[in-house]
Protein backbone atom coordinates (compact mmCIF):
# COMPACT_ATOMS: atom_id res chain seq x y z
CA UNK A 1 0.00 0.00 0.00
CA UNK A 2 2.95 2.24 1.18
CA UNK A 3 4.97 1.65 -2.45
CA UNK A 4 1.40 2.59 -4.07
CA UNK A 5 1.29 5.85 -2.36
CA UNK A 6 4.75 6.55 -3.53
CA UNK A 7 4.47 5.29 -7.11
CA UNK A 8 0.99 7.29 -7.65
CA UNK A 9 3.17 10.70 -5.94
CA UNK A 10 6.12 10.10 -8.26
CA UNK A 11 4.14 9.68 -11.52
CA UNK A 12 1.48 13.01 -10.49
CA UNK A 13 5.06 14.71 -9.77
CA UNK A 14 6.35 13.92 -13.24
CA UNK A 15 2.90 14.65 -14.67
CA UNK A 16 3.11 18.32 -13.56
CA UNK A 17 6.87 18.40 -14.23
CA UNK A 18 5.76 17.93 -18.16
CA UNK A 19 2.90 19.59 -18.60
CA UNK A 20 4.74 22.52 -17.23
CA UNK A 21 7.71 21.68 -19.58
CA UNK A 22 4.63 21.55 -22.56
CA UNK A 23 3.11 25.23 -21.55
CA UNK A 24 6.49 26.74 -21.15
CA UNK A 25 7.90 25.43 -24.67
CA UNK A 26 4.51 26.38 -26.54
CA UNK A 27 4.57 29.89 -24.97
CA UNK A 28 8.04 30.35 -26.20
CA UNK A 29 7.41 28.72 -29.80
CA UNK A 30 5.49 32.10 -30.47
CA UNK A 31 9.04 33.92 -30.11
CA UNK A 32 10.32 31.69 -32.16
CA UNK A 33 10.58 31.56 -35.96
CA UNK A 34 12.49 32.03 -39.41
CA UNK A 35 12.50 33.30 -42.42
CA UNK A 36 13.97 33.55 -45.90
CA UNK A 37 14.48 36.65 -48.28
CA UNK A 38 15.77 36.20 -51.60
CA UNK A 39 14.96 34.98 -55.72
CA UNK A 40 16.79 32.20 -57.90
CA UNK A 41 19.94 33.43 -57.72
CA UNK A 42 22.46 34.29 -54.68
CA UNK A 43 21.52 36.23 -51.74
CA UNK A 44 23.97 37.10 -48.63
CA UNK A 45 23.26 38.77 -45.05
CA UNK A 46 26.38 40.03 -43.36
CA UNK A 47 25.03 42.56 -41.44
CA UNK A 48 21.92 42.53 -38.22
CA UNK A 49 20.22 44.92 -35.83
CA UNK A 50 17.36 44.80 -34.01
CA UNK A 51 15.55 48.10 -35.15
CA UNK A 52 14.02 50.92 -32.11
CA UNK A 53 10.44 49.93 -33.72
CA UNK A 54 11.61 46.49 -32.53
CA UNK A 55 11.74 44.87 -35.39
CA UNK A 56 14.91 43.96 -37.58
CA UNK A 57 17.14 45.09 -40.42
CA UNK A 58 19.49 43.18 -42.82
CA UNK A 59 22.21 44.14 -45.29
CA UNK A 60 24.32 42.09 -47.79
CA UNK A 61 23.91 41.61 -51.54
CA UNK A 62 21.39 40.76 -53.69
CA UNK A 63 22.05 39.16 -57.55
CA UNK A 64 18.27 38.43 -57.80
CA UNK A 65 17.13 42.21 -57.17
CA UNK A 66 18.31 45.39 -58.28
CA UNK A 67 20.46 46.10 -61.31
CA UNK A 68 21.01 42.19 -61.36
CA UNK A 69 24.49 41.37 -60.09
CA UNK A 70 26.08 42.10 -56.46
CA UNK A 71 23.91 44.81 -55.10
CA UNK A 72 23.70 46.08 -51.86
CA UNK A 73 20.76 44.62 -50.31
CA UNK A 74 18.82 46.38 -47.34
CA UNK A 75 15.83 44.38 -45.93
CA UNK A 76 13.27 45.52 -43.44
CA UNK A 77 11.03 43.45 -40.60
CA UNK A 78 8.31 43.46 -38.19
CA UNK A 79 9.08 41.46 -35.12
CA UNK A 80 7.90 38.20 -36.48
CA UNK A 81 10.52 38.77 -39.08
CA UNK A 82 8.00 39.46 -41.97
CA UNK A 83 9.67 41.45 -44.45
CA UNK A 84 8.01 45.64 -44.15
CA UNK A 85 10.04 46.67 -47.21
CA UNK A 86 13.55 46.05 -49.39
CA UNK A 87 15.65 48.53 -50.80
CA UNK A 88 18.94 47.61 -53.33
CA UNK A 89 21.80 49.73 -54.12
CA UNK A 90 23.83 49.64 -57.30
CA UNK A 91 26.95 51.20 -58.38
CA UNK A 92 28.62 48.21 -59.74
CA UNK A 93 29.99 45.19 -58.01
CA UNK A 94 28.89 46.09 -54.68
CA UNK A 95 28.78 44.17 -50.90
CA UNK A 96 27.32 45.59 -47.66
CA UNK A 97 29.27 44.57 -45.03
CA UNK A 98 28.35 46.41 -42.14
CA UNK A 99 24.65 48.59 -41.13
CA UNK A 100 23.87 50.54 -38.50
CA UNK A 101 20.67 52.41 -37.36
CA UNK A 102 21.46 56.04 -37.10
CA UNK A 103 20.43 58.14 -34.74
CA UNK A 104 18.03 60.16 -37.26
CA UNK A 105 16.24 56.84 -37.65
CA UNK A 106 17.77 56.20 -40.74
CA UNK A 107 20.44 53.59 -41.78
CA UNK A 108 24.12 53.71 -42.38
CA UNK A 109 25.89 50.82 -44.46
CA UNK A 110 29.02 50.18 -45.34
CA UNK A 111 31.11 47.76 -47.93
CA UNK A 112 32.93 47.88 -51.30
CA UNK A 113 31.82 48.63 -54.70
CA UNK A 114 33.89 48.07 -57.92
CA UNK A 115 34.03 46.44 -60.83
CA UNK A 116 34.37 42.07 -60.84
CA UNK A 117 36.54 41.25 -63.28
CA UNK A 118 39.31 44.03 -62.06
CA UNK A 119 39.72 43.08 -58.63
CA UNK A 120 39.93 47.16 -57.76
CA UNK A 121 37.03 48.19 -55.23
CA UNK A 122 36.94 51.21 -52.91
CA UNK A 123 34.90 51.82 -49.72
CA UNK A 124 31.30 52.42 -49.99
CA UNK A 125 29.21 54.71 -47.49
CA UNK A 126 25.47 54.46 -48.07
CA UNK A 127 23.20 56.77 -45.63
CA UNK A 128 19.60 56.23 -46.01
CA UNK A 129 15.95 57.87 -44.29
CA UNK A 130 13.95 55.35 -42.34
CA UNK A 131 12.15 53.93 -45.62
CA UNK A 132 15.61 52.77 -46.70
CA UNK A 133 15.29 56.00 -49.61
CA UNK A 134 19.34 56.99 -49.66
CA UNK A 135 19.81 60.26 -48.95
CA UNK A 136 24.00 60.19 -50.39
CA UNK A 137 26.17 58.52 -50.75
CA UNK A 138 30.08 58.59 -50.86
CA UNK A 139 33.30 55.89 -51.82
CA UNK A 140 36.82 56.14 -50.64
CA UNK A 141 39.72 54.70 -52.01
CA UNK A 142 42.43 54.85 -55.11
CA UNK A 143 43.12 52.42 -58.01
CA UNK A 144 43.63 49.59 -55.81
CA UNK A 145 41.51 47.47 -53.05
CA UNK A 146 39.33 48.53 -50.80
CA UNK A 147 37.14 47.05 -48.47
CA UNK A 148 35.34 48.65 -45.51
CA UNK A 149 34.45 45.06 -43.05
CA UNK A 150 33.00 47.50 -39.65
CA UNK A 151 31.29 50.68 -39.27
CA UNK A 152 30.27 52.80 -36.50
CA UNK A 153 27.98 56.21 -36.07
CA UNK A 154 30.19 58.23 -33.73
CA UNK A 155 29.31 60.27 -30.46
CA UNK A 156 29.78 63.64 -32.85
CA UNK A 157 27.32 62.24 -35.19
CA UNK A 158 29.84 61.03 -37.88
CA UNK A 159 31.12 57.96 -38.74
CA UNK A 160 33.40 55.61 -38.76
CA UNK A 161 34.70 52.83 -41.19
CA UNK A 162 37.35 50.32 -40.73
CA UNK A 163 38.87 47.70 -43.27
CA UNK A 164 41.47 47.33 -45.65
CA UNK A 165 43.63 49.06 -48.24
CA UNK A 166 46.21 48.08 -50.87
CA UNK A 167 46.61 51.72 -52.23
CA UNK A 168 47.72 53.64 -48.88
CA UNK A 169 49.78 52.06 -45.82
CA UNK A 170 53.23 50.16 -45.79
CA UNK A 171 52.66 47.97 -48.68
CA UNK A 172 50.33 45.08 -48.98
CA UNK A 173 47.01 44.65 -47.07
CA UNK A 174 46.88 47.56 -44.19
CA UNK A 175 44.16 48.15 -41.46
CA UNK A 176 42.60 51.46 -43.01
CA UNK A 177 40.34 53.56 -40.86
CA UNK A 178 38.77 56.34 -42.14
CA UNK A 179 36.56 59.08 -40.20
CA UNK A 180 34.12 61.08 -41.46
CA UNK A 181 31.51 63.94 -40.68
CA UNK A 182 27.80 64.09 -40.65
CA UNK A 183 27.23 64.28 -44.67
CA UNK A 184 30.21 61.17 -45.12
CA UNK A 185 32.71 63.71 -45.93
CA UNK A 186 36.42 62.49 -44.96
CA UNK A 187 38.12 64.13 -41.84
CA UNK A 188 40.80 61.85 -41.29
CA UNK A 189 42.10 58.72 -42.28
CA UNK A 190 44.84 56.21 -41.08
CA UNK A 191 46.39 53.37 -41.94
CA UNK A 192 47.85 50.31 -39.69
CA UNK A 193 50.50 47.58 -40.72
CA UNK A 194 53.25 46.49 -41.96
CA UNK A 195 54.98 44.36 -44.97
CA UNK A 196 52.55 41.51 -44.87
CA UNK A 197 48.92 41.23 -45.54
CA UNK A 198 46.58 43.26 -42.25
CA UNK A 199 43.02 43.43 -42.14
CA UNK A 200 40.59 45.02 -39.57
CA UNK A 201 37.36 43.38 -39.48
CA UNK A 202 35.53 45.38 -36.39
CA UNK A 203 36.14 48.54 -34.95
CA UNK A 204 34.15 50.39 -32.02
CA UNK A 205 34.25 53.79 -30.37
CA UNK A 206 35.65 53.60 -27.01
CA UNK A 207 34.26 54.98 -23.79
CA UNK A 208 37.36 57.71 -23.90
CA UNK A 209 36.12 58.89 -27.26
CA UNK A 210 39.01 56.87 -29.38
CA UNK A 211 38.47 53.92 -31.01
CA UNK A 212 39.86 49.69 -30.90
CA UNK A 213 40.23 48.28 -34.19
CA UNK A 214 40.33 44.18 -34.44
CA UNK A 215 41.51 42.09 -37.09
CA UNK A 216 44.44 39.99 -38.37
CA UNK A 217 47.83 40.32 -38.85
CA UNK A 218 50.62 38.95 -40.96
CA UNK A 219 53.84 41.68 -40.29
CA UNK A 220 53.83 40.92 -36.27
CA UNK A 221 53.22 38.71 -33.90
CA UNK A 222 54.19 35.02 -33.34
CA UNK A 223 54.17 33.72 -37.23
CA UNK A 224 51.41 33.20 -39.71
CA UNK A 225 48.33 35.25 -38.76
CA UNK A 226 47.65 36.52 -35.40
CA UNK A 227 45.05 38.29 -33.80
CA UNK A 228 44.98 41.92 -33.66
CA UNK A 229 44.06 44.95 -31.43
CA UNK A 230 45.11 48.44 -31.73
CA UNK A 231 43.65 51.50 -29.32
CA UNK A 232 43.60 54.57 -30.73
CA UNK A 233 43.05 58.22 -29.83
CA UNK A 234 40.44 59.56 -31.59
CA UNK A 235 42.29 61.41 -34.33
CA UNK A 236 43.30 57.55 -34.95
CA UNK A 237 46.83 58.08 -33.46
CA UNK A 238 48.54 55.60 -31.62
CA UNK A 239 49.98 57.82 -28.48
CA UNK A 240 53.19 55.82 -27.58
CA UNK A 241 53.94 58.29 -24.74
CA UNK A 242 52.24 61.92 -23.87
CA UNK A 243 54.36 64.39 -26.06
CA UNK A 244 54.79 66.81 -22.34
CA UNK A 245 56.80 63.92 -21.15
CA UNK A 246 59.22 63.65 -24.34
CA UNK A 247 61.21 66.67 -22.73
CA UNK A 248 61.33 65.49 -19.13
CA UNK A 249 62.30 62.14 -20.44
CA UNK A 250 65.08 63.26 -22.52
CA UNK A 251 66.54 65.32 -19.83
CA UNK A 252 66.35 63.07 -16.76
CA UNK A 253 68.48 60.38 -19.74
CA UNK A 254 71.08 63.00 -19.80
CA UNK A 255 71.39 63.60 -16.23
CA UNK A 256 71.75 60.06 -15.67
CA UNK A 257 74.59 59.65 -18.01
CA UNK A 258 76.02 62.57 -17.10
CA UNK A 259 76.20 61.29 -13.83
CA UNK A 260 77.09 57.70 -14.72
CA UNK A 261 80.01 58.89 -16.52
CA UNK A 262 81.46 60.65 -13.23
CA UNK A 263 81.22 58.05 -10.94
CA UNK A 264 82.82 56.02 -13.36
CA UNK A 265 85.74 58.22 -14.27
CA UNK A 266 86.04 59.20 -10.31
CA UNK A 267 86.22 55.38 -9.72
CA UNK A 268 88.62 54.48 -12.37
CA UNK A 269 90.73 57.59 -11.08
CA UNK A 270 91.24 56.17 -7.50
CA UNK A 271 92.07 53.10 -8.78
CA UNK A 272 94.67 54.44 -10.41
CA UNK A 273 96.60 55.73 -6.82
Amino acid sequence: MILSKKLFLASAVLFVLASLSFIGSVGASSEMWSQTYGGADQEVAHSLVETSDGGYALAGYTNSSGAGHDDFWLVKTDANGNMEWNQTYDSWYDHANSMVETSDGGYAIAGSTGWYFSGIHDFWLVKTDANGKMEWNQTYGESEEEVAYSLVETSDGGYALAGVTDSFGAGNYDFWVIKTDINGNMEWNKTYGGAESDVAFSLIETSDGGFAIAGYTGSFGAGDYDFWLIKTDEHGIIPEFPSWTILPLLLATTLTVIIYRKKLYKTQTQQSY
